[in-house]
């Protein structure tokens, strides 16, 4: 069977339940685009020798996921891919994902001209139908999950390489703006699980019980910065709407930080 999108991952060091991820979209028939972010880390490698389907890149070095996920884009639009679907390394999918997040893409083919993604996640899950193909508009969304549109990715000249890690889906989502593109979601996607790989742990906070992560201080540096740039650039180019946004974002972030180093878990 001719599948009608393929498969992106940007990796840095990956584990096993990630090869077995790959291994079942190499296995369904998918073409699958990895970039290596950490080469000494041979697994990526590995599977890629074992399924013709896997093909496997790296730089020689961590350059970061704005880099990362633009190489996969641009790898799989010039081998004559139309569509690209990404996904973070621990993200949780299934076969039945893949053909779910497939068909909505054949039977929504003649939208796909007006947008720059669609994002899907299952937040709609169990209360709309599982069938539901409905794509409805958002201002933002996330890497993991995004069907790119290569075309419409390639006139935007892919993803802003110079965001390392932190804003590279939100950066990508205000240039798809400026150029008239639109991003769309989908909320009801079958087996898919961006929480249960990431790390976050129960805190009680004022009674309630919240899912958080505490970051290194680094780590929150760089997303200040990145943050901190992107609310610039949106106000300079009128986007006040999108400005707003991300700055309400970029303050929970903060509190949250702040909150998991001061209640315990």
């Amino acid at each position: 069977m001719m599948r009608q999108i393929a498969i992106g991952f940007v990796t840095y060091n990956p584990g096993s339940d990630f090869l077995r991820r790959a291994q079942i979209a190499a296995e369904a028939g998918f073409d699958v685009f990895i970039f290596d972010n950490s080469p000494q880390n041979v697994s990526s490698r590995k599977i890629a020798a074992r399924f013709p389907r896997i093909k496997c890149f790296t730089s020689g070095k961590n350059l970061g996921l704005g880099m990362g996920i633009s190489f996969v884009c641009a790898e799989a639009y010039f081998e004559g891919h139309k569509a690209l679907l990404f996904f973070d390394q621990d993200t949780v999918f299934s076969e039945r994902t893949l053909a779910f997040i497939e068909r909505a893409y054949i039977e929504n083919l003649t939208q796909s001209n007006n947008y720059s993604a669609w994002v899907f996640n299952s937040k709609g899950l169990p209360s709309q139908a599982e069938h539901s193909l409905l794509v409805t508009d958002v201002m933002l969304g996330i890497n993991s999950g995004s069907l790119y549109f290569l075309e419409n990715c390639q006139r935007l000249g892919w993803h802003d390489e110079s965001y390392f890690v932190d804003c590279v889906d939100y950066s990508f989502c205000l240039r798809s703006m400026r150029s008239k593109l639109k991003v769309g979601q989908i909320t009801n996607t079958p087996d898919f699980d961006h929480v249960a790989e990431q790390g976050d742990s129960e805190y009680t906070i004022l009674g309630k019980k919240y899912l958080l992560r505490p970051y290194s201080l680094k780590r929150i540096g760089d997303t200040i910065r990145a943050s901190l740039r992107l609310i610039f650039d949106s106000l300079v180019h009128g986007e006040f709407a999108f400005s707003a946004r991300i700055g309400w974002l970029f303050s929970t972030y903060l509190g949250a930080q702040v909150l998991v180093r001061v209640f315990p878990k």
